[in-house]
């Protein structure tokens, strides 16, 4: 019992660090080089983009082949492309 304050405390965190990465992306300047949609470029994995496409947070690799942002990501890891930015 006295540990569901852990999951709210990550949920809580998951959730800022979801929103944080919307909003890069709805600032950004940049365009994908495969939809008409805003990106961030990243560099993780074999990923080159971060976008929202249909909704939802979705890399991109060099080929245009699209991933959910949780495919090969950890929070951690989407943390990190936050502090490289």
């Amino acid at each position: 019992m006295k540990y569901k304050a852990l999951s709210k405390r990550y949920d809580d965190l998951e959730a800022e660090v979801l929103e944080a990465l919307r909003e890069l992306i709805a600032k950004s300047d940049i365009e994908s080089k495969h939809t008409t949609t805003k990106v961030i470029k990243v560099n993780v994995f074999d990923y080159t983009e971060l976008g929202i496409l249909h909704g939802e947070l979705t890399f991109m690799d060099d080929g245009g082949q699209q991933y959910g942002v949780y495919s090969e990501c950890s929070l951690e890891d989407l943390i990190d492309i936050l502090t490289q930015i």
